[in-house]
């Protein structure tokens, strides 16, 4: 899976608007906490991220800051195939705030990398439940359940997924692989 599918999606608000304060937050701090937050939310270099990561989370900031800072580098681990590695950040950040829906979205991802269908689905479906409209929770959801074997309901997923975005040439073609046309 490339860096991409790790990315936070935009349409989950309350991580935007966490985003935007850890900006408030660090703004007029030193130079050096000002560029860690900027490297931990927007470097495309994993280890950069990570490393600007690594400085908030030393520093015990609050939870909502933490539980951002710990999921944004788990997605600098994920880029670098360090995926028990972000697993645990995931975990962590998600037990600091379970309402945070991109890293049970990204959670999810590194599940199905893992080939870990079952948390996997339970995972988009958390997402699913807050963001039904999010099509990238149905398509991934859908993929999750292919592995595990359950087609009937990856092909209600992947249908959905394409109802929301009819762009998703993703879903599409997995809904060929789990209702093949007949001849």
């Amino acid at each position: 899976m490339s860096n991409s599918q790790y990315q936070r999606p935009a349409r989950i608000g309350r991580l935007v608007s966490t985003v935007a304060l850890l900006a408030l937050l660090f703004a007029s701090g030193p130079p050096a906490r000002a560029d860690a937050v900027t490297d931990c939310n927007e470097a495309e270099d994993a280890s950069t991220r990570i490393r600007g990561c690594d400085i908030i989370i030393a520093e015990g900031a609050a939870p909502a800051v933490l539980a951002v800072a710990h999921m944004n580098r788990a997605i600098g681990y994920a880029a670098k195939g360090a995926f028990a590695k972000a697993i645990a950040d995931l975990d962590a950040a998600i037990e600091i705030d379970p309402d945070l829906l991109a890293a049970h979205y990204n959670r999810g991802n590194v599940n199905l990398e893992l080939g870990q269908a079952a948390e996997a689905i339970l995972d988009f479906s958390t997402v699913i439940e807050q963001l039904p409209d999010f099509p990238l929770a149905w398509l991934n959801r859908g993929l999750a359940r292919e592995h595990s074997g359950d087609r009937e309901g990856a092909a209600v997923d992947y249908a959905k997924a394409l109802a929301l975005d009819r762009t998703l040439a993703a879903a599409r073609r997995g809904l060929a692989r789990v209702r093949p046309t007949r001849k």
